[in-house]
């Protein structure tokens, strides 16, 4: 894989070097000519020349075009008789110039400031000021919409223009569904409307009589969702490039049927053997089957009409798992050639084809959760982070995965994927020389080294444990052992001294007194018993 990487890498840097455009000058004036002659100009105040996108202010009593690109921004203040106009400008080391490579060598201003009186002097129609004030507005208009125009711009450099659509000859005998939205919402108003299949594309057509087209040679995928336990059916289609619409470059367009009630009334009052629920419940089980047959036959239909062109794909619901690719958590499902999410919008499409390999983050055994972070094969593409998917779904991944021949590894660590892919576009040789992406299996192995390691530990541990808990039995075990030794030792010894007759007569008279005076005692009490009319109990054996 990593051979493979480094080749393509380095095929793809060379070209897009080639193909890289310079980014466009803006010019204020290209000829003297242009300069206006504008009453402003010649008092020398400031000017705004909305055509050119220019501004003019005086600079030691000559006149100074600005192209409004350069200025950063504009703010009045007052204070007391007086209000400064401030021009800030774009520079070299600025947030906004700073990737702008032309003239480095070049002197640039970077702040301008202008004072002007708000006393009216007699005879004078308006305060001097009013020029900063109308100076002050109008830059800012022209900023905003010059920054417009240049968005615009940046939506068409990727869009394709799309060729015209034949329309078919035999308009009853075309593949057709009715009462459909849109998404996205292209079409200003929420209006339902019908697609219709043509000889190389799909024609939609609102109510209102807006039209959407989508032709064959332009996608990349095309997925059939059926309604089987989700709200809404959907034809979604993903496109080679992007299209533009309106002012707006698109690079999916969803054709869907609600199915049911997304909304549900909580204060409405609801039985459990209510007869109308129970119908309704009926009705929608029928309109889905009657709803998936409707698009399953559009889809044949339409595979059929387009000598197999366009096929349309169903995701996986086996396969499923949840996960959060955008901000909130979905259900991800994967098809024959793609991992999808299509039911709530941004929808989520990746091509398995375009993975290079996919990292599990923070995979330990304390996490209830993990990270899936998708690297591309264009690595110019930043990388896409799936978050908060369950343990549980990760070996299913894994066998997805494998059976789709795309390498996968995992870490107990969060990496910092904005420098892993700026190390390798910077130098993609010694990034591959270093060992590439084996660097993460090394983690992986890292971590297993790890777990292994405080296994082993707690092993040997509990093995010291047991060796002195052994040890202490034993010690203890000898202990008693010499104890014992110790008493029969001292019983020989006796019984090998032996006693007189008189000391054992002494020891027998002894134990009689002692005897005799418990029997006294015992006497005693039961006498007091029996006088104070307390049963008393049997007197306790003796011991023999």
């Amino acid at each position: 894989m990593n051979k493979e990487a480094k080749e393509r890498l380095l095929s793809n840097k060379s070209g897009t070097a080639e193909a890289k455009k310079a980014k466009k000058s803006n010019t204020s004036y290209k000829s003297e000519e242009k300069f206006p002659d504008e009453h402003e100009v010649e008092k020398l105040m400031i000017y705004v020349d909305k055509k050119h996108d220019t501004i003019i202010v005086p600079i030691f009593g000559i006149p100074v075009p600005f192209h409004i690109s350069m200025v950063k921004n504009a703010s009045l203040a007052n204070e007391g008789d007086f209000s400064y106009l401030r021009i800030n400008f774009t520079h070299p080391g600025s947030q906004i110039g700073k990737e702008n490579p032309q003239f480095a060598l070049a002197k640039y201003l970077k702040e301008l400031s202008f004072k002007s009186s708000n006393v009216r002097e007699p005879g004078e129609v308006n305060a001097p000021s009013l020029n900063l004030q109308n100076a002050a507005r109008m830059i800012k208009e022209l900023q905003k919409r010059f920054r417009t125009l240049e968005a615009e711009e940046r939506e068409k450099e990727g869009a394709v223009k799309q060729d015209k659509l034949i329309i078919s000859q035999n308009g009853k005998g075309n593949p057709k569904l009715k009462d459909l939205y849109v998404r996205p919402n292209i079409i200003a108003k929420r209006i339902s409307g019908s697609l219709e299949a043509h000889v190389n594309g799909f024609r939609y057509t609102s109510l209102r009589g807006d039209k959407i087209d989508v032709l064959y040679n332009n996608i990349k995928h095309a997925f059939f969702q059926p309604c089987d336990n989700e709200m809404i059916i959907l034809l979604h289609f993903h496109l080679k490039n992007p299209v533009l619409w309106g002012k707006k470059k698109y690079l999916d367009v969803q054709f869907y049927t609600e199915v049911g009630e997304i909304t549900t009334d909580l204060g409405k009052y609801h039985h459990m053997q209510d007869r109308d629920d129970m119908q309704s419940e009926q009705m929608e089980r029928e309109m889905r089957k009657k709803l998936n047959l409707a698009f399953q036959s559009f889809c044949d239909k339409v595979f059929r009409m387009t000598n197999e062109h366009v096929d349309f794909d169903t995701p996986f619901s086996e396969l499923a798992f949840i996960g959060a690719p955008h901000r909130s958590s979905v259900k991800l499902q994967p098809t024959s050639s793609c991992l999808v999410h299509l039911t709530e919008w941004p929808p989520f499409v990746v091509t398995l084809d375009e993975v290079e390999l996919v990292h599990f983050e923070r995979v330990t055994g304390n996490t209830s959760t993990f990270d899936a972070v998708i690297v591309f094969k264009d690595y110019s593409r930043k990388p896409h982070s799936i978050g908060q998917i369950p343990s549980s779904s990760l070996d299913g991944i894994k066998d997805w995965l494998n059976s789709c021949d795309i390498r996968y590894s995992e870490g107990p660590m969060s990496l910092n994927w904005a420098n892993i892919m700026r190390t390798v576009n910077d130098d993609p040789e010694a990034f591959f020389e270093d060992g590439g992406w084996n660097f993460l299996s090394a983690e992986s192995d890292e971590g297993e080294e790890n777990d292994v390691e405080s296994d082993e530990s707690s092993f040997h541990a509990s093995e010291d444990e047991t060796s002195a808990s052994s040890d202490e039995d034993e010690e203890e075990e000898e202990g008693v052992s010499e104890e014992e030794s110790e008493s029969e030792a001292s019983l020989d010894s006796e019984e090998e001294e032996g006693k007189d007759w008189s000391d054992l007569e002494e020891e027998a008279a002894k134990a009689d007194r002692v005897k005799a005076r418990e029997e006294d005692e015992h006497d005693k009490r039961h006498h007091q018993t029996k006088r104070k009319g307390v049963k008393s109990g049997p007197p306790p054996k003796r011991r023999r």
